[in-house]
């Protein structure tokens, strides 16, 4: 029963210290820095922090690490997959995790199904977010001025902080803004997509397509144009 035991002690031993092992060498560190903008055109879940050094890690089996692509060009960080006989890689809707560190950053754009996260907050003097796919964006912004477009399926739902933002829908994904707190606002629906947006001051809104425009805020300067079937209304 003693060697039983023993064996048995061994064997949980080094089943952990594989996990482990494994678990650390799946996370590889790419070294990446010099950019403040990231574009994504693959499946991947992006995890956006804000801090002192850029960074770049990546979380996926040892042997899938050499598909997923990351490298800096002119000041922004393309994340994509490796294409194999003409295909890209596709792992069965399993999720691959991309870890980024920003200094500063001012532009995020999407043309694929990955989504990206920075719900612990971005601080920065103006962000461009751009949505050309299925992935979905969501976080904490706060910045002077915020510009958003939205042409294909995907979602962006950001709360903070904004003094002017700008917001395009044209496809059928929705732009939720109701906790992104501005002073004013443009916003015009020409998709099928929804757009909600708080402004304090000015809203100016137009829908020009089957989508509708809510807005709130309190603001007393509200311009408003509609020639589709969506609506415009206060929440």
């Amino acid at each position: 029963m003693k060697v039983l035991n023993r064996i048995l002690a061994i064997t949980v031993a080094v089943m952990v210290f594989v996990t482990l092992t494994t678990k650390a060498a799946d996370v590889d560190d790419r070294h990446l820095s010099g950019f403040n903008a990231i574009n994504l055109s693959a499946s991947y879940d992006v995890y956006i922090t804000q801090g002192a050094a850029e960074s770049v890690k990546v979380d996926a089996a040892a042997d899938e690490q050499e598909r997923i692509v990351t490298e800096v060009r002119g000041g922004v960080l393309y994340i994509s997959g490796k294409e194999h006989g003409g295909m890209h890689w596709d792992w069965g809707g399993k999720k691959r995790v991309v870890y980024v560190v920003v200094k500063d950053i001012n532009s995020i754009s999407i043309s694929g199904s990955g989504d990206v996260f920075f719900k612990s907050g971005i601080n920065t003097n103006a962000m461009h977010i751009k949505v050309s796919g299925s992935g979905d964006v969501n976080g904490r912004l706060n910045a002077k001025t915020a510009e958003i477009e939205i042409s294909g399926s995907g979602d962006v739902k950001l709360y903070g902080r904004a003094d002017n933002s700008n917001v395009r829908v044209s496809g059928s994904g929705d732009f939720s803004g109701r906790d992104l707190v501005t002073n004013t606002t443009t916003v015009r629906v020409v998709g099928s997509g929804d757009a909600t947006v708080n402004a304090s001051t000015k809203i100016d809104a137009s829908v020009s397509g089957s989508g509708d425009i809510t807005y709130t805020g309190g603001a007393h300067q509200v311009s408003t144009s509609k020639s589709g079937s969506g609506d415009i209304h206060r929440m």
